[in-house]
């Protein structure tokens, strides 16, 4: 492992000294798992059609399958792997 350091503010500081202390774990473990999650988080595509498909269509009608279908309605027909 390399050692990093930084200087955060104290409010960030007690933050962290808390959730450690909550956790059980050492402090170094809560900055580990902070930065692990800050570097692995999904990137948000603003094209995504999800974003852009509203509405799909009525909702409550018999029959309408776009809560079942969602992802073939937005997305296309699935491809088989």
């Amino acid at each position: 492992m390399t050692l990093v350091q930084a200087q955060v503010p104290e409010s960030e500081y007690r933050l962290l000294r808390q959730r450690a202390t909550t956790r059980g774990q050492p402090m170094k473990e809560i900055v580990r798992q902070a930065i692990h999650a800050y570097l692995h988080e999904e990137p948000v595509d603003p094209a995504d059609a999800i974003f852009h498909a509203f509405p799909l269509g009525a909702s409550g009608r018999k029959g309408h399958e776009t809560a079942r279908r969602h992802d073939e309605h937005l997305y296309g027909p699935a491809r088989r792997r």
